[in-house]
């Protein structure tokens, strides 16, 4: 969980919007005639908003002073500048020994058949062999740079060359807590962004395949240094550089949880949408903690959030080496190197570590022991559960073993190793099929050896691994919607899972990697050929199209496929057919239907179709359920389920009920049709697990053409869920020194103000802690004192008396997840909270709750604790 106003070189940063008459110049000017001392990082003077990111000193009065900022006639709002770290994947890369890449021949991609495996999945094979490329498509990446040296994505940066436009917003020092340092050279040396251009546009020859939209010039917008986060200003100035630049489309595969439509970034990306540019942004990796995580900006109105599906087949970038048994002749089969992977060419006997056994906790055990395998390489399976640590590797070197093959538990999976430390002097993976294979053949009594090349002198190829398991399906940690204001997230699916593209050359050339950070920039090439097939479309009619020609999926687990569709709020419209949005013929007006929760139910809605094409068509309409997800567990929880590979959340086949009039429409050309949609919701939901319900309107027509029209609802009142676990004691004060809850009374001496970070850790101080069950738009964390004599200051806040909120509180925007703050005293307005007895007053706003109420607040109190400072020339440590 991300907390407003990170630092930057020990200042608090700030962003501002003010209004279109005034240039973010002359209001540091204004600020300079009211006294207010404020450093420019970022401007922002562009059509679509106006304003800038800024410093303010520590030792000012920050909490005076952004309320002097706010009066003045200028400003619209200021908001604390936020962090999004880099994109996380899971994938592997080359490694360094692929071969060089070649140039391509850009007269034979019209002219190749389009058989990569993600193309074939959605449509594109067959809009690209009607000769839609994504020509004259410009495209701009949000990113971490990319190696426009890699032939496969032109070679060159600038004008005629592929990677076209954009520049350096940071430098490569830029970790997010610094101060950024632009230049022009938009080099990747991170990796993502690289991956991600290539999605969209690489022209590769070996390995052979191409990107969506291989004939889009495409630009970059570097938000990344080396290592590290960026902020919301960057990433702001970011997306109204590109739209300024004349970008068609804007990706960016970055986020972080949020929820929420109004922060500023999503805001900022909103207004891009609605000057007519298409923006895709990554949902999120977070599927695993279940309903309510959607990222930002992907939260924006309008913004096209993208949802991962898995590849029909994992692409495994391999070593090739062969294997025999009983002499019999030598096999090929691929593995995978990890670091370090220093086996000698030669040839090796495999020992499988459970000797035929299925039960992967064998090894866990203590008096487990392997015989004497040195000169042997050790057959391990990847869900062996004590294989992490030093645990099954430490056996392996115990008994003399120096090589160690892992194979993968599921099909259609790979997973990245680092074993440097553990004393091995070779980590390898190969699939399941190949690893049961070997273990099947070695239970039989027979053994198995396998012909290794040291894999630094062996080039990688290309291994395809049909995923019979997920392929096709949602990817379990594609992250679920609703935003929490119940808006419909995610808009559409997309390849997603083991996703083979470019990669910076330095780093292999080439990589197989998995995220939605893969899905998104997919979606973006693939309206660039639906533009360039149908002709200029605006963004809402881009998400319309999209999400009504797309394939809802069945539900899958991770292991299992259910007989039910997968909910809306995890595949939004389901996984994207661009030949279908190309030619559709019935265009809907709008992209999906909220009916919202009971308390602001929706309870009629209603939507038109358009008949583009030059024949009358006529509509069977009706719908289809696809579940009823609950939120909560059944056992009184306030935290939403968890889910995980092979652990289904609870979805119940009680959903609600529609009524669609009229049920069939008859439109001729050029005409359209307006449809009403009524919900009656089911009465045997527990309400307060949050049941979240939905499906899809399907219109079937004559022309054969069959659209699908999703929808959802909270069956429950948001306002009623639980923001501050209470019930459990979840929400509570902690202390440096110990993470349990102080007693009531505890007595805190607090490092002497204005401490160092290293003279901090000598006290034991104050440590705020709560889960955030649900998301709030305002946290907020008081500190209010004891007692009703107390002679400290106060000021009335909703109701109470407080001396103060803590610094970085009031918090806005939150997404749910645990946090905890270390507090030396300091409250919001820059000053220290007296010496005195006091206790924290948790507030979060409830769903739709008006912030200007009290009684909207959801409230814990703390323990009572009284503070007090060290004297600056105290040195002991206190305990």
């Amino acid at each position: 969980m991300s907390f407003s106003g990170h630092r930057r070189n020990e200042v608090y940063q700030l962003v501002i919007s003010v209004h279109s008459r005034e240039t973010s110049h002359s209001f540091f000017s204004t600020l300079a005639d009211n006294s207010i001392a404020a450093t420019p990082v970022i401007t922002f003077d562009f059509s679509l908003f106006k304003g800038a990111s800024f410093n303010l000193d520590d030792e000012m009065d920050e909490k005076t002073d952004i309320q002097r900022i706010l009066s003045l006639p200028s400003v619209k709002s200021v908001h604390p500048v936020r962090a999004y770290s880099l994109p996380e994947t899971s994938g592997y890369t080359a490694g360094s020994s692929f071969p060089l890449p070649q140039t391509v021949d850009s007269k034979l991609i019209k002219t190749t058949p389009d058989t990569f495996s993600p193309h074939v999945m959605t449509g594109v094979d067959k809009l690209r062999a009607e000769g839609f490329l994504g020509d004259g498509i410009k495209i701009a990446i949000v990113d971490t740079g990319i190696d426009y040296n890699h032939p496969a994505l032109g070679g060159c940066f600038g004008d005629g060359c592929k990677i076209a436009f954009g520049t350096d917003l940071v430098g490569d020092d830029y970790t997010g807590e610094n101060t950024p340092v632009p230049n022009d050279d938009p080099m990747d040396c991170a990796g993502h962004g690289t991956h991600v251009a290539g999605i969209i546009a690489a022209e590769s020859v070996n390995p052979e395949f191409t990107g969506v939209a291989p004939n889009a010039t495409i630009g970059i917008y570097r938000v990344f240094g080396c290592t590290g986060s960026t902020s919301d200003d960057v990433l702001i100035q970011a997306f109204l550089m590109a739209y300024e630049a004349g970008a068609d489309i804007i990706t960016a595969s970055v986020g972080g949880n949020s929820g929420w439509s109004e922060d500023p970034w999503a805001v900022v990306v909103s207004r891009i949408v609605d000057a007519g540019v298409p923006c895709t942004l990554a949902i999120g990796n977070d599927g695993g903690t279940g309903v309510f995580v959607a990222s930002s900006a992907a939260t924006g109105r309008g913004v096209t959030a993208v949802a991962s599906v898995d590849n029909v087949v994992t692409p495994l970038l391999v070593k090739n080496a062969t294997w025999s048994t009983n002499n019999s002749t030598a096999q090929t089969f691929g593995w995978i190197p990890y670091t370090p992977s220093n086996i000698p060419n030669g040839t090796y006997p495999l020992y499988d570590i459970l000797n035929g056994s299925n039960d992967t906790t064998l090894p866990c055990n203590d008096n487990f022991t392997l015989p004497d395998i040195t000169g042997k390489i050790a057959l391990i399976p990847y869900d062996t559960y004590c294989t992490d640590g030093s645990g099954m590797v430490g056996k392996v070197t115990d008994a003399g073993g120096k090589y160690i093959l892992w194979y993968s538990a599921r099909a259609g999976e790979i997973y990245p190793i680092n074993g440097t430390g553990y004393g091995i002097d070779s980590f390898g993976m190969v699939t399941i099929d190949v690893g049961t294979q070997w273990t099947g053949i070695m239970a039989t009594g027979s053994p198995v050896s396998v012909n290794m090349i040291t894999p630094v002198y062996e080039p990688y190829s290309v291994q395809l691994t049909v995923n019979n398991v997920t392929g096709g399906l949602m990817s379990y940690f594609s992250s679920w919607g609703p935003t929490f204001e119940a808006e419909v997230k995610p808009q559409i699916a997309a390849p997603g899972g083991s996703i083979l593209s470019t990669y910076p050359l330095k780093q292999g050339g080439y990589k197989v990697d998995t995220g939605t950070s893969m899905a998104t920039p997919f979606v973006a090439g693939s309206i660039a050929l639906v533009i360039e097939a149908r002709g200029k479309t605006d963004p809402a009619t881009i998400n319309n199209i999209l999400s009504s020609s797309a394939n809802p999926k069945a539900f899958n687990d991770g292991e299992s496929t259910y007989p039910y569709l997968g909910p809306v709020v995890q595949q939004g419209g389901g996984l994207l057919n661009v030949y279908n949005a190309a030619h559709t013929v019935g265009v809907l007006n709008i992209s999906s239907i909220s009916f919202n929760d009971t308390a602001n139910l929706v309870k009629s809605a209603w939507f038109q179709v358009m008949n583009t094409g030059s024949e009358s068509v006529t509509y069977d309409i009706s719908y289809t359920p696809s579940g009823t997800v609950y939120t909560l567990p059944s056992d009184g929880s306030v935290v939403p389920s968890t889910f995980s590979v092979g652990s289904a959340p609870e979805i119940v086949p009680s959903s609600a009920q529609l009524s669609v009039s009229p049920n069939t429409v008859t439109i001729a050309s050029g005409q359209s049709a307006s449809i009403e949609v009524t919900v009656s919701l089911p009465s045997d939901l527990t309400a307060s697990r949050i049941p979240v319900y939905s499906g899809y309107i399907t219109l079937n027509g004559t022309n054969d053409e069959s659209l699908s029209l999703p929808y959802m609802g909270v069956a429950s009142s948001l306002k009623d869920a639980v923001i501050l676990d209470s019930a459990d004691k979840l929400t509570y004060l902690s202390r440096y020194f110990n993470v349990s809850a102080v007693p009531d009374g505890f007595a805190f001496t607090l490092p002497p103000q204005n401490s160092t970070d290293e003279e901090k850790k000598q006290y034991d101080f104050p440590v705020p802690v709560s889960p955030d069950s649900f998301g709030t738009r305002i946290l907020r964390v008081d500190l209010v004192p004891a007692h009703s004599n107390s002679t400290v200051k106060t000021t009335e806040v909703l109701g109470v008396n407080i001396a103060g909120s803590i610094v970085n509180f009031p918090a806005y925007e939150q997404g749910r997840g645990s946090w905890h703050v270390f507090w030396y005293g300091q409250l919001s307005d820059g000053s220290f909270a007296p010496p005195g007895e006091y206790y924290l007053l948790f507030r979060g706003l409830k769903i739709f709750g008006d912030e200007n109420s009290g009684n909207d607040y959801e409230s814990v109190k703390s323990v009572t604790f009284s503070l007090t400072y060290a004297s600056p020339k105290t040195t002991d440590v206190l305990a």
